[in-house]
């Protein structure tokens, strides 16, 4: 376990909501991958959440991700899951080590971590997150972005994960379980490595490496 928390560098987030607008809807599951520098995984981590009693969720909000009312009746509260997030990043990102954050329209999951964390009264939690991302979804808006000032086709009809034209399909990271959390932090996984096979190689500057202390 201290060689596995030496190594963590990245933490992979996905959540599935009962919609789009962290004010007014609900996180109802919540999956996390912890991975090093080389993209290897070194732990995941999945739960179903069951949001305070007096929110009233609509039943045609579940039907993109498959879920019921009692299926979300039976799961965790958020208290309960506050408790375990704060103790998996302390296990792989023990104080002051913060993780760098890695997703597809990653922003928009941390936006409604955050309302959990607030509905918890575990707004410390936030600062356990930090401030560093990676958002799948930008970097492939910037290389579309690179296409059309340089006039050039458009590498991805959509930045989409999953819609037709989108980085899965583009990229052929081959079958997935879409609008999972799992399946979908699985997914840009694959899709973060493929990028970075494709754009690395022309984008970083061949210098020596520097020290480490200056690295860290």
């Amino acid at each position: 376990m201290e060689e596995q928390n030496k190594n963590a560098r990245y933490l992979v987030i996905d959540l599935e909501l009962t919609w789009l607008n962290p004010y007014l809807h609900w996180v109802i599951e919540v999956g996390a991958m912890v991975m090093n520098d080389n993209l290897d995984i070194l732990d995941e981590w999945r739960v179903v959440l069951c949001p305070p009693e007096e929110v009233q969720i609509d039943p045609s909000s579940l039907e993109y991700n498959g879920f019921t009312l009692d299926q979300i009746s039976a799961w965790m509260a958020y208290e309960e899951f506050c408790n375990h997030f704060d103790l998996f990043l302390a296990t792989h990102f023990p104080d002051p080590q913060k993780p760098i954050i890695i997703g597809q329209y990653v922003v928009a999951d941390i936006s409604f971590l955050m309302s959990v964390f607030h509905r918890a009264s575990r707004d410390d939690l936030v600062m356990r997150l930090g401030n560093d991302i990676i958002d799948t979804k930008s970097i492939a808006n910037q290389v579309n972005m690179i296409a059309r000032y340089k006039h050039m086709w458009l590498p991805f009809r959509s930045t989409s994960l999953s819609k037709a034209g989108g980085l899965a399909q583009t990229l052929n990271i081959g079958t997935y379980r879409s609008h999972t959390a799992m399946g979908d932090i699985r997914a840009t996984r694959i899709v973060l490595k493929k990028l970075l096979n494709i754009w690395a190689d022309e984008v970083l500057v061949d210098e020596p490496m520097k020290d480490k202390e200056e690295q860290e």
